[in-house]
């Protein structure tokens, strides 16, 4: 039977979060029980939004997506 825990974060923002913890312990400025507003706060300085792409354009999509078609003709 598979684990039902996962080694991948959620999304790029919370592995950020772990991440900034991570490294403020090591730091010494984040002492268990400190709570975690702390640490996002200290993230949230840092948090560059786009990851791994960096400064790679991305072409944009259509929003909708495919134009809906008449189903049945207009009276």
């Amino acid at each position: 039977m598979k684990s039902l825990r996962y080694n991948k974060m959620a999304n790029a923002w919370l592995s950020h979060v772990k991440k900034t913890m991570k490294h403020m312990k090591s730091k010494g400025s984040y002492k268990k029980g400190d709570g975690l507003k702390k640490v996002i706060m200290e993230a949230k300085k840092t948090y560059k939004k786009g990851g791994a792409t960096g400064n790679v354009a991305v072409p944009a999509s259509p929003v909708g997506g495919r134009r809906r078609t008449r189903r049945h003709s207009r009276k």
